[in-house]
């Protein structure tokens, strides 16, 4: 029994997906939090021992503050008591306050608005400064005693007792404010632009066609299934040295769903099949998990706004403010890649050391595809605002698009006349339409414009008649 078919019976072990489990965790949210717990222990640790120590140049400060505020160990006893259970209630009530507001963002946009809150920095550093001051409180709680007064571990528990309920205002504010639809969308347009920029180097190292020399093809099957979050390129740059001819083709890319035995990749050789050895190295440097990783996949980002925009567009929510937005900051995309794939052109001559694998890049595809389901979205709710938004896009857009991108495009187009008869032909539909023919008259696209002017007249000709919307999709079409 191979080794693949071996995995396939036996399924992954237990300990493998609680170790994934609780990795993840601590990728997503745990991991700041839990510094932040260790710094609130170092911190007991260190106010215990300035308490415990005699240093004379701390004897005036001790005495004041014993004076002032802890005159005695029952009375830092009975303070710190309230406090630490004051703390942890309010922290329960709020956290879970804002835990049902999240709730209901995710149900009007999407399950996103979970991912977003887990992952924002500022938010694992609430939970870790609320939960380790709860557990400093506790500690310094536990240290008090008839004859051991902690006064400077009660000082510094009091004082952070006030900026948590600082923080407490800040924390609400921050919170109803990150389930704002623009905030959402604009969390998700930066991860998708940092995303894409984490994968220039893996897209300068590999090549975008196989070598017409190799004759000999060997195929990588997949052992396990789950998305694909990472290609180790270095992994098999090491394995590929050692058979200097061969070249891998990869059949997947960034945020490919795999299921076992699935086509991973194909090694071409020019004489001989490629070696066990370098098959199973090819197969594991392409990691599969059950999530897609959205720090290093712009197409799971992209996928992310299609949702949104689907959901709130739709009949289901009938919102079309969510969309429009998502309508412009995938527009934003469009500009930002098009512009560097023509500088990337331009530079092509100083790529880094290649790396014989082949990988077929999709995430502008992936972009151009989220128009085209927009648009049909538009269609069923029947929002005109929203298709000349998408219309616009392309307005604005058509004549910078790289040119291996523009056949895409333009079948895009003349795809999203077919939803035009749902709509009525109102003034900013009509007037987004008669821009787009022009900039296709421009861009020399005269018979898609011809198209699109012919469409055009097909929803004018409904106009004053009273009709239903199988009659205005008739007279569309």
């Amino acid at each position: 029994m191979t080794d693949p078919q071996r995995r396939a019976r036996e399924g992954e072990s237990p300990l493998k997906k609680s170790w994934e489990t609780v990795r993840r965790a601590f990728v997503e949210f745990l991991g700041l939090p839990s510094l932040l717990i260790v710094g609130f222990l170092l911190l007991a640790a260190v106010t215990s021992a300035l308490d415990s120590a005699r240093l004379a140049w701390l004897e005036p400060v001790r005495t004041t503050i014993r004076v002032v505020l802890f005159r005695d160990a029952e009375a830092t006893a009975s303070l710190l008591s309230t406090i630490a259970g004051s703390i942890i209630t309010v922290t329960s009530i709020t956290f879970s306050l804002l835990l049902l507001a999240v709730q209901q963002a995710a149900g009007a946009l999407t399950p996103v608005v979970y991912d977003q809150f887990l992952r924002r920095r500022l938010n694992q550093v609430y939970f870790g400064f609320f939960v380790g001051l709860a557990v400093y409180m506790l500690l310094i709680l536990a240290t008090v005693n008839r004859p051991y007064n902690p006064v400077f571990g009660a000082t510094v528990a009091l004082v952070l007792t006030f900026v948590a309920m600082s923080l407490i205002i800040v924390l609400l504010y921050t919170t109803i404010n990150q389930m704002r639809p623009v905030v959402v969308i604009e969390s998700i347009h930066d991860h998708i632009l940092r995303a894409r920029l984490a994968q220039h180097e893996f897209l300068r190292r590999t090549r975008r066609k196989a070598s017409a020399a190799a004759s000999l093809s060997t195929p990588v099957h997949a052992a396990e299934h789950g998305y694909v979050v990472q290609v180790d390129l270095d992994a098999m740059a090491a394995a590929l040295d050692e058979t200097p001819e061969a070249e891998v083709v990869l059949a997947i890319a960034i945020g490919h769903y795999v299921a076992f035995e699935d086509m991973l990749a194909t090694i071409r050789t020019t004489t001989e099949r490629a070696p066990a050895g370098l098959v199973d190295a090819v197969r594991n440097a392409i990691r599969l998990e059950q999530q897609r990783d959205l720090d290093g996949d712009p197409a799971y980002g992209i996928d992310q706004l299609a949702v949104i925009g689907w959901t709130s567009v739709s009949t289901a929510k009938s919102n079309p403010a969510p969309g429009r937005m998502v309508l412009h900051t995938l527009r934003d995309l469009m500009a930002r890649w098009s512009a560097e794939t023509a500088g990337t052109h331009q530079a092509h001559e100083q790529r880094p050391s290649e790396v014989p694998v082949v990988y077929e890049d999709n995430v502008f595809a992936k972009l151009l595809d989220t128009f085209e389901i927009l648009a049909v979205v538009a269609s069923e709710s029947m929002q005109p605002q929203t298709m000349a938004s998408f219309v616009r896009t392309f307005v604005l857009m058509f004549g910078r698009l790289p040119p291996e991108q523009q056949p895409r495009a333009q079948r895009l187009i003349r795809s999203s006349l077919s939803a035009l008869g749902e709509h009525v032909l109102t003034v900013e539909l009509d007037s987004a339409l008669t821009e787009l023919a022009v900039a296709l008259d421009v861009a020399h696209q005269r018979d898609l414009a011809a198209e699109v002017r012919a469409a055009q007249q097909a929803m004018a000709a409904s106009l004053g008649k009273l009709g239903s919307r199988a009659t205005r999709a008739s007279a569309a079409g």
